[in-house]
C-alpha cells in the first residue's frame, strides 16, 4: 500500500461544507475505530454531489486538530468488509484509489473519496431499507431522506416502485 504525503496546507485550510467532513476515528483507547455515523456521510455524500471524508481529525468549536491514526490498517480492512457487505450498504462505489492512508505532519489519516453517483444507481443507502438509510448532504450536516424524496430518487433512478414494498 502506497502512503502519500500531502502537504499541510492541503489540509489546513479546509472546513468541514457539502463536500468534506472530518472524523476522528480514536476509538475509545485511541488506537482508531470507524465511527458509526461515517456511514451516514457516504450515503449523503454519494447520493448528493460526492466529497472526502478524512478519519484522524478532531474537532473542537470548529477548529481541527490532526490527532492521526496509530494503526490504520485494521480500519482500512474493516472499511473494505462494510463496503462490500449488501446488508450494510446497498453498494460499494469505491475504487481502491478512492480510499487512501495519507501522512500530515508524521500522522496518519485515512482519506475516503466518496463519487456522486449517477441516478441510475440512487440511493445509496444503509442496511437493507432505503426508506430507513438514505441520507443526503445540506451544507457540512447529513440529513435523513425523507420517504419522499426516497422515491423520487428511486424514480429518477428508473426502479419500478410497484414492485417494492410499501413503509
Amino acid at each position: 500500500m502506497t502512503m502519500l504525503t500531502f502537504a499541510l496546507d492541503d489540509i489546513n485550510h479546509l472546513q468541514e461544507s457539502a463536500q468534506v467532513e472530518f472524523k476522528l476515528a480514536g476509538g475509545r483507547d485511541g488506537t482508531g475505530q470507524l465511527p458509526e455515523d461515517m456511514w451516514e456521510t457516504y450515503s449523503a455524500f454519494a447520493n448528493t454531489l460526492g466529497g472526502e471524508i478524512i478519519l484522524g481529525v478532531r474537532e473542537d468549536k470548529g477548529e481541527f486538530t490532526i490527532e492521526g491514526i496509530i494503526n490504520p490498517m485494521p480500519m482500512l480492512s474493516e472499511i473494505w468488509e462494510i463496503l462490500n457487505n449488501p446488508t450494510k450498504i446497498s453498494h460499494n462505489i469505491l475504487a481502491p484509489t478512492d480510499v487512501q492512508i495519507i501522512e500530515i505532519m508524521s500522522k496518519k489519516l485515512i482519506r475516503l473519496h466518496i463519487p456522486a453517483v449517477d441516478k441510475s444507481l440512487r440511493p445509496i443507502y444503509l442496511g437493507q431499507d432505503p426508506f430507513s438509510g438514505s441520507y443526503f448532504r445540506v451544507g457540512d450536516a447529513d440529513m435523513r431522506a425523507s420517504h419522499e424524496q426516497v422515491k423520487q430518487m428511486r424514480q429518477r433512478s428508473g426502479i419500478d416502485l410497484t414492485l417494492t414494498k410499501r413503509c
